[in-house]
């Protein structure tokens, strides 16, 4: 009978042979031996410069709209109307919308990545003229 009733443990006696084997040696900086694998190291490729501005306008829009959560709150608070709901629940969609675009940027290439960004640039725009400009 095969199964895993073979592999328990047993016994041995002190008298027992035991047969060790050595384990391979790890190549350490000084070694002058040639590294096993010859191929250079691919370097990750930088992410952009507009890739990480859109992350920065991705993030702002995200502290943005916690600041006004915080102005509203502090406005009830106080029994005054604040910035109003529209304004917060304004502010918290284009952050939202700015995160998901850029999360898709973020994992991909090319002219999804580029509309993306886009996107993000447009939630921006978006919040700053309706909630601060207009």
């Amino acid at each position: 009978m095969t199964g895993p009733t073979e592999r328990l443990p047993q016994d041995h006696q002190p008298d027992d042979e035991v047969t060790t084997v050595e384990l391979p040696r790890v190549r350490q900086a000084g070694d002058d031996a040639v590294p096993e694998r010859a191929e250079p190291e691919q370097r990750r490729p930088r992410s952009g410069f507009w890739r990480e501005i859109c992350g920065a306008l991705a993030i702002g829009l995200c502290v943005l709209a916690l600041i006004v959560l915080v102005l509203q709150v502090v406005a009830w608070s106080k029994g005054v109307p604040g910035p109003g709901v529209g304004v917060l629940l304004g502010h918290f969609a284009m952050a939202a919308v700015a995160v998901l675009a850029q999360w898709f940027a973020d994992r991909r290439r090319g002219p999804e990545a580029a509309l993306a960004m886009l996107v993000v640039g447009i939630a921006t725009g978006v919040a700053i003229w309706f909630f601060w400009w207009a």
